[in-house]
């Protein structure tokens, strides 16, 4: 309450200095360090006769979020204000600090009055909690306070003992030492009896809240608590400072060695996560604050004391050095006040801000400072602005670690000159929403937890998390005085001037931006020679040069050494990526395009690249299910092409006479289809290698954040786009072909390989052969050769062959799709020879066997042996055992066919057996008799249904472009687009502004 009425701020001046960063640090001040607040003097009468009044400091709650205290007025006197000595006589500190926090006790009835109006605020602005007592306005009025001894006593509850405003912590702590050892008395012995001492023991100011058990019981969960320090008066403290809104407060004794082990393991716990040394000071202050010497902090001042101090802490550590000089003096003592006994003594220390004529020589330490070589018309202008800026320019730069200089901020009262990075990992963002925080603490509660901020900046475009910044240990292959730096998704960060979307290298006297206000300099004081500054923008490098004729000639170079390079690169602005996108995959969406059978997959994969590596993050999702989208579009209308030309109804016409012109016009129909179903496939692999390393990029964002989400969805949306396209180009080719081989099939068992026309066919196809100087290996592509029955089922596979060599179809795809056919073939021609009985005989059989091994000759010349080998097994099985001479077969039994013809099942063995033509009325012998409870009734044939299945291929891609641009026709396609996109840039730019080839 900063009225004209209210006695806190009329009635008492406290030195500007005092005041430091916040109301929290302000008390860390008064405990460890101030001797006493009320010992001001004050230079006015009315100060003068108020100085045993009780002025209360502004209430705030015990949150992280304080406002700025605003500066006091100044003195209307011109001396300044100082620190009085110590009194003589023997008034306790405890006493003299009590009167700070005394409300509303006036002499004078209208400051009493005043009073009792803040109380009656009080109590209607919040009602107090079981665990408090709200004092009446006077002061010798007692009340309860219950104080919980679990440290005294292991299972107590609590005491409630009656204290009023003035009684103070180590009192009452002495009253429920008593009260327990009285209670202990009663039930122990004295000689068992254990004694207490009040000096053992600390109260703690606790807040929190009680939380219901499942099991009804209610249990006390501590937010954060404070040592309350010996002299303070808790009653008082309840009167001033209230929780927040669904919290409460309790006071808990706790042994003074196990708390202060307890707060050094949290400090070690907050410097390993990184926490900045401010942070850690605060705490540290906070921790003094309980009532302990002068001593208490000289055991954790580390050597960056001086880092973001106040102008009243510097002067205490600058004057008691130069007190000393001066008490070894004795040509000075007689100037300083009270040189009798108070040299020593800190509290005769007068402000340095307007020092007194004579009475401090000028040192070392001033000369840096460098306030005391100014005009004390100047002195007066500092003494009279905000000292609190001033303290914060007062700072110098650490030599141990890196830091980040700001040269940019957006809120001055806020903004620091230095920003220390402590740990290994630091964060930048800005303070989290109630929302953010509360997704914080459901994602720790699932074991995710993220990356603490170490920086809070207050420019209201940044993120809750906005920068990350790793060295040293973080990243081992890293060399020493560098670093990597990555901004979060969505957060806009610059490196030297370029925006910057993922992470990179971060040397010292690189500048860092932050959103649109904040700009630091990274300095590593450990990489000596310092490197130069990279202050030098690439815009304000390039500006000189574009407006002499010798720098348009050079961009002019740099330009067709771009359009001609070899190198897989096409740059391109994210606003022309949709046109991009369009340009590729119209002018390349066939195998008569141009720009090589896999064209298509390597222009996006390099598009992608330029996208993944030097564009926002989210427009390399949105580009791979566009680009798959296209593609389905385009694969689509082509099967419904094709499905015009070629339609699913069997036809009328089963001769079995399809001649080559019709299985090559098929293949040739066919060709848009494979060519899309090789370049899904190369893109496919592509895209997933593309996803994995965005999830690695991702690994330091916030789990689960729906935008990350969203991007995976999209991903996972793309991936499926082109399993599709596989599939259905897959299903499209090999059911056409094998409609084709369905027709060709039968006349492989039904065609005489040793008749005269045959053997007069072969013989001219091989005269044709040797006079084209065909052979061996190079009779592949042709198949006249053969017997015409065989020459137009092997004219099938080489058509296949052709077709994915063309395409240059993936080798595991490749395999399957022949796997297949083979498949097809083996069930096809198996079930065939099952149903038909009279080719159950030696002779026949032979000629089916010569027919096949033709076939599976040219299969393994083509390279194919091994996958027929495998799929045409059973088929084989069968004719060789129909190739078994007739008198060997007469004398076998049924377990040794059962164990020579493994693969066929007993009903299709008995099948066999049974319907073999072993002559006219010649029964079959007794021993191919299956033994009893042999199963004959299964199924005799093949299912079409235990095909294998197709794998799409998760493979290293093909494409690599790091290597330059493999083949003349992809060159040419990437200059057309190069020039296209720089077409494009030029139509945006001015007409005086345009660069011409």
């Amino acid at each position: 309450m900063e009225g004209s009425g209210s006695p806190r701020f009329r009635k008492l001046h406290f030195p500007v200095g005092l005041w430091i960063n916040s109301p929290r640090k302000h008390f860390a001040k008064l405990g460890g360090r101030w001797p006493s607040a009320v010992s001001v003097k004050s230079t006015t009468s009315s100060d003068a006769a108020s100085l045993h009044e009780a002025p209360s400091a502004p209430s705030s709650s015990l949150s992280a979020s304080t406002p700025s205290l605003a500066a006091p007025a100044p003195s209307p006197s011109p001396s300044p204000a100082f620190l009085r000595p110590r009194p003589a006589g023997t008034q306790s500190r405890t006493k003299r600090l009590s009167h700070l926090f005394l409300r509303g006790r006036s002499n004078s009835d209208r400051d009493r009055a005043v009073g009792e109006r803040e109380r009656e605020l009080w109590a209607h602005s919040a009602a107090p909690s079981s665990h408090h007592y709200l004092p009446p306005a006077s002061s010798t009025a007692p009340g309860l306070i219950k104080i919980y001894g679990d440290a005294l006593s292991s299972g107590a509850n609590y005491r409630s003992l009656l204290a009023n405003i003035h009684s103070t912590a180590r009192q009452l702590i002495a009253q429920v030492i008593t009260r327990y050892t009285e209670r202990e008395r009663e039930e122990t012995d004295d000689a068992v009896l254990q004694k207490h001492s009040p000096e053992d023991f600390l109260l703690c100011d606790v807040i929190g809240k009680p939380i219901q058990q499942p099991d009804g019981a209610v249990q006390w969960e501590t937010e954060c608590r404070r040592g309350v320090a010996p002299w303070e008066c808790p009653l008082l403290l309840v009167d001033m400072w209230r929780p927040k809104e669904g919290f409460e407060r309790r006071f808990e004794m706790q042994r003074k060695d196990d708390y202060e082990r307890e707060e050094r393991e949290r400090e070690k716990e907050r410097e390993r996560d990184g926490e900045n040394y401010q942070g850690v000071r605060w705490r540290r202050s906070r921790m003094s604050s309980g009532g302990g010497p002068e001593e208490s902090e000289r055991g954790h001042r580390g050597r960056n004391t001086e880092l973001r101090r106040s102008i009243s802490d510097m002067n205490l550590s600058l004057r008691r050095r130069q007190g000393n000089h001066v008490s070894n003096d004795p040509r000075r003592s007689g100037n300083l006040p009270n040189n009798s006994g108070g040299l020593h003594d800190r509290k005769n220390i007068v402000s340095m801000m307007t020092p007194q004529p004579g009475e401090i020589t000028v040192s070392k330490a001033e000369g840096k400072v460098g306030w005391m070589n100014q005009p004390m018309e100047e002195e007066k202008d500092y003494s009279s602005c905000d000292l609190e800026v001033m303290s914060q320019s007062l700072i110098l730069p650490p030599t141990d670690r890196p830091y980040f200089l700001l040269l940019q901020g957006y809120d001055q009262s806020k903004d620091f000159v230095l920003y220390i990075m402590a740990g290994h990992i630091h964060v930048f963002g800005r303070k989290p929403t109630v929302k953010e925080r509360e997704k914080d603490r459901e994602r720790e509660r699932k074991g995710k937890r993220p990356l603490k901020v170490d920086t809070f900046l207050s420019a209201p475009d940044l993120l809750a998390r906005h920068l990350l910044v790793r060295r040293d240990s973080t990243i081992p292959e890293t060399p020493s005085g560098q670093a990597l730096m990555r901004p979060f998704r969505g957060g806009a960060v610059t490196h030297n001037g370029v925006a910057l979307y993922r992470e990179t290298i971060l040397k010292p006297g690189d500048v860092i931006g932050l959103g649109g206000h904040f700009l630091f300099l990274y300095r590593d004081p450990r990489v000596t020679p310092p490197p130069p500054l990279a202050l030098a923008l690439p815009w304000q490098a390039d500006a000189p040069s574009t407006c002499c004729p010798s720098g348009l000639v050079d961009r002019q170079e740099a330009l067709r050494q771009y359009l001609g390079s070899t190198e897989a690169l096409l740059k391109f602005h994210p606003r022309h990526a949709d046109i991009l996108l369009q340009e590729i995959i119209s002018k390349n969406s066939s195998p008569d395009s141009g720009g090589g059978p896999l064209a298509p997959a390597y222009l996006l994969s390099v598009m992608i690249d330029h996208a993944s590596k030097h564009l926002d993050p989210a427009l390399t999702p949105q580009i791979l299910l566009k680009a798959a989208n296209l593609i389905k579009g385009i694969v689509w209308d082509n099967i419904k092409e094709f499905g015009d030309k070629h339609p699913t109804q069997n036809s009328t016409e089963q001769d079995g006479e399809i001649s080559t012109a019709n299985v090559q016009k098929l293949s040739s129909d066919l060709r848009p289809l494979m060519f899309w179903m090789s370049n899904a496939t190369e893109l496919l692999n592509f895209f997933q290698v593309k996803v994995e390393a965005m999830e690695k990029e991702w690994e330091f964002e916030a789990p689960g954040d729906p935008v990350l989400v969203a991007d995976m969805d999209t991903c996972s949306e793309a991936l499926a786009q082109l399993d599709d396209v596989i599939m259905h180009t897959f299903q499209q080719c090999v059911y056409h072909l094998t409609k084709t081989l369905y027709s060709l099939l039968p006349a492989l068992l039904d065609t005489n390989p040793f008749s005269n026309e045959d053997k007069d066919k072969e013989k001219d196809g091989a005269q044709d052969a040797e006079g084209r100087g065909g052979g061996g290996e190079g009779d592949v592509d042709d198949v006249s050769s053969l017997p015409p029955a065989v020459a137009g089922l092997v004219e099938v596979y080489r058509c296949s062959l052709m077709l994915s060599r063309e395409a240059c179809l993936s080798p595991p795809l490749t395999s399957q799709t022949f796997g297949y056919l083979f498949f097809f073939t083996n069930t096809s021609l198996l079930n065939t020879l099952l149903e038909r009985d009279g080719l159950f005989s030696w002779s026949r059989a032979v000629q089916i066997r010569t027919n096949l091994d033709l076939v599976l000759d040219w299969l393994q010349g083509a390279g194919l042996g091994d996958i027929a080998s495998e799929f045409l097994k059973k088929l084989s099985v069968t004719v060789n055992f129909l190739c078994v001479p007739k008198t060997r077969l007469i004398q076998s039994s049924w377990d040794s066919l059962s164990e020579d013809h493994a693969l066929l099942s007993p009903a299709q063995l008995h099948h066999l057996l049974t319907h073999y033509k072993l002559g006219p009325a010649r029964a079959p012998p007794a021993t191919w008799a299956p033994p009893p409870g042999t199963e004959l009734n299964g199924d005799i044939f093949e299912s079409f249904l235990d095909h294998p299945p197709l794998i799409l291929p998760n493979e290293t891609p093909r494409l690599d472009l790091s290597q330059p641009i493999p083949s003349p026709e992809l060159q040419k396609e990437v200059t057309r687009l190069r020039t296209f996109l720089w077409g494009l840039d030029q139509d945006e730019l001015p007409a005086n502004q345009r660069t011409r080839l």
